[in-house]
């Protein structure tokens, strides 16, 4: 069997952001508590000519060089924001980066869990063999709809992340072989049209939880001995990363996995979350809700902020509604830390134009008109003109028009 684990990960927030403090101002809310229930600081907000096929590029472009595109032989992007209810946005984002013809190409859903199916099924494919050398390029890509003044408006963003996969892994190499899955049939959050996103927040609230105690048990009975104290909790995983549909859920997840362990007392968990996962949630908070690239995103943020040393053990918990919870686990390798600060995220994100709340409602009503229009060309002029600004000149994908439900992307 194959080592395989990922070469190279990149996380692109968008290039405009929103302050949660204001929107709370906005709303009559109280700031201090929105920041302190949610972990979110700012929120992702793609302009009009940005799309999940824009953002997947976006996160790709800058970490791929021309070697990396001819050996790429699979890619698999995980969405629950496709443009398109047939053809799958990998073909999209395998033109615009110029990637070969001779290759596998589709996209995967499952709600949130849509990125870490792609990833599983690329590390399947190189573990097999039957990748013959050749690496995959998994993309996770999304952002919430529009819900202007709803309770749970607090809790949306979006990101890509793009990662590539090989048999010569320098970021983090997979244990296989180590994997505990868990499933049920339940309506929590979905997205029964282009438009709606529907969702009853006690259902989900419980069925994240029995996902993480489900997949968590299925994956301890995977390795040998049991982890039954906080001793052999901490021995066994130095760090934990949980799908955050809003970083603040990361703790509902370590609650769980904690008294599994044998971890009982309130001041032991928020001590153990605190020093295990809270690091993960670095770029969560400036990019909000994550969706299929959660796991991802956490990675990046922990690797980025936190003490992490070579060989270090990272537990995951990757969920998605209706619903599908997986726990798996890999090893940092030498070199990750001084990778991902390489990739420069947290300076992107530095670079986005904080918008105003009016200005994020106008965006939000823009991009609702545009779905399921048969032509249209998107505004370029929103947030005083921010693609002259940001995007012209600087080799950005972007979509141009759409055109009898064609769609037409350029780089700026």
């Amino acid at each position: 069997m194959n080592r395989v684990g990922i070469e190279k990960i990149n996380i692109y927030g968008s290039s405009l952001c929103l302050d949660q403090q204001e929107l709370a101002l906005a709303r009559g809310r109280d700031p201090e508590r929105v920041l302190r229930d949610f972990h979110i600081n700012t929120r992702s907000l793609n302009p009009p000519y940005e799309d999940t096929v824009t953002m997947g590029a976006n996160a790709a472009k800058p970490m791929l060089t021309e070697e990396d595109k001819k050996s790429i032989g699979m890619i698999i992007v995980g969405t629950e924001g496709s443009v398109d209810f047939g053809k799958p946005i990998s073909t999209n984002i395998q033109s615009a980066l110029g990637l070969p013809n001779a290759i596998r190409s589709y996209e995967t859903k499952h709600a949130c869990y849509s990125g870490v199916a792609a990833l599983d099924t690329a590390v399947n494919w190189i573990a097999s063999g039957l990748n013959k050398g050749k690496k995959a390029l998994v993309i996770a890509a999304d952002f919430s709809r529009k819900h202007l003044g709803k309770d749970h408006e607090f809790v949306l963003g979006g990101s890509a992340a793009a990662i590539l996969v090989s048999e010569n892994p320098k970021i983090l190499e997979y244990e296989t072989m180590k994997k505990g899955s868990y499933s049920n049939d339940v309506y929590d959050t979905f997205r029964p049209t282009a438009k709606a996103e529907m969702g009853n927040n006690e259902v989900s609230l419980y069925s994240y939880q029995e996902a993480v105690e489900g997949a968590y048990n299925e994956y301890l009975a995977q390795i040998d001995g049991a982890i039954d104290s906080a001793e052999k909790f901490d021995a066994y995983f130095n760090w934990n990363i949980y799908h955050m549909p809003f970083p603040g859920m990361a703790l509902l997840g370590h609650r769980v996995v904690c008294k599994v362990s044998g971890l009982r007392k309130k001041s032991e968990i928020e001590e153990s979350f605190e020093r295990k996962v809270l690091p993960s949630l670095h770029f969560a908070k400036r990019v909000g809700s994550t969706y299929g690239g959660s796991n991802f995103v956490g990675l990046c943020g922990l690797l980025a902020s936190a003490p992490v040393k070579d060989g270090d053990r990272i537990g995951f918990f990757s969920y998605g509604s209706g619903f599908m919870g997986e726990f798996y686990s890999g090893i940092v390798l030498p070199g990750a830390k001084e990778a991902i600060l390489k990739m420069g995220i947290g300076e992107a994100m530095d670079a986005r134009r904080q918008v105003s709340v009016a200005e994020y409602e106008r965006i939000e009503n823009l991009r609702e008109s545009y779905i399921e229009n048969p032509d249209f060309v998107p505004d370029f002029s929103v947030a005083d003109n921010w693609y002259k600004q940001h995007y012209e000149g600087k080799g950005y994908l972007v979509l141009k028009e759409v055109k009898d439900y064609y769609r037409r992307y350029e780089w700026s």
